[in-house]
């Protein structure tokens, strides 16, 4: 959805703004969009200021930087060997693509005493096991949940069937040209075909180490 119309290049040039931009003010979620721009200014500030071939396109554990996810902090780190430095925020930098919503239940997370919870879709407990697949740390592999599915989930992955949805959101997020599109193209691929199959690789693996899955809400939205 576009809220403004470019006429720049018309006689009368400038940027009209549409209808869907007032409705979005007055939305739930305009409380939102403060934080949610702040965190994305805040992601291509620093691809500017580091160099995203150099940066924030490596997801590699090395000495090359590589952007991760911070548990204690809620916060994307650049980290590069023993270096860390925050960026942002995850919950801002992904609740608009979920609308607010929970990634397995689809309910309104603003409604949620808690809010949004930072959820490892393939669990965190793989790295506690010989766990030799993508890193689950890395932004390809974190959602927005709400609590009650947050508890319920525990250390599972969540059932096959709503996979596609993770992939589906990988998908949407680089065609929309977010800034973590050059960071989730790293991780998972260059090609839609090449990042189902790095998903349904890890999946495999991960439920190999922990077989037991967890199947989400039935209200849960498919891709």
């Amino acid at each position: 959805m576009r809220y403004y119309e470019d006429r720049r290049k018309s006689p009368a040039p400038g940027l009209v703004l549409r209808d869907e931009l007032l409705e979005l003010a007055r939305s739930v979620h305009a409380p939102d969009l403060d934080a949610e721009t702040a965190a994305r200014w805040r992601l291509v500030e620093t691809a500017w200021a580091t160099g995203v071939s150099g940066a924030l396109l490596t997801s590699s554990p090395s000495s090359t930087p590589s952007l991760v996810y911070d548990s204690s902090t809620q916060h994307l780190v650049l980290q590069a060997g023993q270096r860390r430095k925050s960026i942002t925020g995850v919950v801002a930098a992904l609740n608009g693509y979920q609308d607010g919503r929970c990634a397995y239940c689809n309910q309104l997370m603003a409604q949620e005493r808690s809010g949004p919870i930072v959820e490892h879709v393939l669990p965190w407990k793989l790295l506690t096991r010989n766990w030799n697949g993508p890193d689950v740390d890395a932004v390809w592999n974190l959602v927005l949940s709400c609590e009650p599915c947050n508890v319920a989930k525990r250390d599972r992955a969540p059932h096959e069937s709503w996979m596609p949805w993770l992939e589906q959101r990988n998908n949407d997020l680089i065609e929309s040209r977010h800034p973590l599109r050059d960071v989730l193209m790293a991780q998972t691929g260059e090609t839609v075909a090449f990042r189902r199959a790095t998903l349904k690789d890890a999946y495999r693996r991960a439920t190999e180490l922990l077989p037991v899955v967890w199947p989400p809400p039935i209200g849960t939205h498919m891709a």
